[in-house]
């Protein structure tokens, strides 16, 4: 009896610690699949990222004419690419299915290669290169939409990257059921690269201020109250709503500032509001509202002239828009400066307006108050029509105008701006204005929010 009670208990024994080891290992097969597939997603996702940079860049490769942006703009292909054949290869789908996309990406970084050296010894890109580059660029366009395709039913089903290889093996001719799996997308990316031959914004020059000092403050050193007191003339007020302000702080950084807290009370809507304003003067570089967004009820013509008012009454007038975008119910306007006939990029600002109601909610004005100052009168040693000669002939241009814009070194260089196209495709050149050289070159994307320059 004792024998059969012991061999009961071994037995169950021997039961339990089949069983916690049977779990422990499917817990430690689901831990390794997790992260796998999370390699996988990450992957896949940079190689996205990768490609539509690739593309950008093709496109700018097609309006580009200077050696020296030449060579940045070849490199900068030749690094993107590489990098997508690398995400490329991590993914566990077949070389049939991507062989041809793999090839393509090596392609255009041994293309750019060859170009990069071709600037850096002056030698000029002829047509055939340029003819040569297009149908890249229409290769890379192809890519991204069937990349795009992938992602949406990557997003909308989350399929397990480890099985798409056995997803596919197990079609082999039998109708597949269930949702498409993203193996089955990437034989159509690769049928897509086989008919080709072989071989933003927020707005230009937005970040251009990490590294400078301030030259646009003037006056005296600013008190906490007259902060307060500038901090609630700045505010765009509802009628009927009282405001009292507080000192929240102080910021220091490149311009040192009060933080000014400001609460907004009125019988069911209640404002928040934060500014921040200079020690150095009592400027306004900051002002952000929080609130409810209602339904919007007016145009974007109608708050911009919102915006320009609200420039005007703060001293910040005689600014010219640059571009616009409306997203979520708030319209944002990117405003710089004007003088001698040239436009100011350095002297930004940026003003948002509610489109329910038109009150202004929000103020950047740092890269202004960081910029403007006094300049010197321009003299630029080549006319307009001058400069045009230096553009790449392929460019169609539509306008031209002088500009002023910040240099990755924190300087000023003054430029002929022409905005022109490549097919279907817009762009922004910069023209030294003494040289004639390419100083930068932005593409333009037109959104559903608005324009972005890339």
């Amino acid at each position: 009896m004792r024998f059969g009670t012991l061999a009961l208990f071994l037995t169950a024994l021997v039961a339990v610690a089949f069983a916690a080891w049977g779990y422990n290992q499917q817990q430690m097969r689901r831990g390794l699949e997790l992260e796998l597939n999370n390699r996988y997603q990450r992957a896949f996702y940079d190689l996205i990222t990768e490609t539509q940079n690739l593309e950008v860049l093709l496109g700018k490769g097609l309006a580009v004419g200077g050696r020296e942006q030449s060579s940045a703009i070849f490199a900068s292909i030749w690094q993107q690419a590489m990098m997508a054949q690398s995400n490329l290869g991590q993914l566990p789908i077949p070389t049939q299915l991507t062989g041809r996309t793999a090839k393509f990406l090596s392609q255009v970084a041994d293309y750019s290669n060859t170009l990069v050296r071709r600037a850096g010894t002056g030698s000029a890109v002829t047509e055939e290169y340029w003819e040569r580059e297009k149908d890249l660029y229409n290769q890379a366009v192809a890519l991204n939409r069937e990349l795009r395709q992938v992602q949406a039913q990557v997003d909308a089903n989350g399929p397990r990257y480890w099985g798409i290889t056995r997803a596919v093996a197990g079609m082999r001719g039998a109708a597949q059921t269930g949702p498409p799996q993203p193996g089955v997308d990437f034989r159509a990316l690769n049928r897509e690269m086989q008919v080709f031959p072989t071989l933003i914004y927020d707005g230009p020059f937005s970040d251009h201020m990490e590294r400078r000092t301030p030259v646009g403050l003037t006056g005296a050193a600013a008190s906490p109250e007259k902060a307060r007191e500038r901090a609630l003339a700045i505010v765009d007020r509802s009628r009927g709503t009282n405001y009292a302000a507080s000192i929240g702080g102080n910021v220091n950084g490149q311009i040192p500032a009060y933080q000014v807290k400001i609460a907004g009370r009125r019988a069911g809507a209640d404002e928040a509001v934060t500014c921040l304003i200079s020690k150095k003067g009592g400027h306004p570089l900051l002002m952000i509202m929080g609130r409810n967004i209602e339904t919007p009820t007016m145009d974007m013509a109608a708050a911009e002239k919102r915006a320009a008012e609200y420039l005007a009454r703060i001293n910040l007038g005689g600014m010219r828009l640059s571009h616009s975008i409306n997203q979520n119910g708030v319209a944002t306007y990117t405003f710089v400066g004007q003088e001698q006939g040239a436009v100011i990029y350095p002297d930004m600002v940026k003003v948002n307006v509610a489109l329910d109601n038109g009150q202004v909610i929000g103020l950047d004005a740092v890269d202004y108050f960081m910029s403007h100052h006094q300049r010197e009168t321009f003299k630029p040693r080549l006319t307009l029509e001058q400069a045009r000669s230096f553009l790449n002939p392929h460019l169609t241009v539509q306008s031209g105008r002088l500009a002023l814009i910040p240099t990755d070194g924190g300087r000023e260089q003054l430029t002929y701006e022409f905005r022109s196209t490549v097919g279907p495709n817009i762009f922004l050149v910069y023209i030294d204005a003494d040289n004639g050289e390419e100083a930068r070159i932005l593409k333009l994307e037109r959104t559903g929010a608005g324009t972005l320059a890339m």
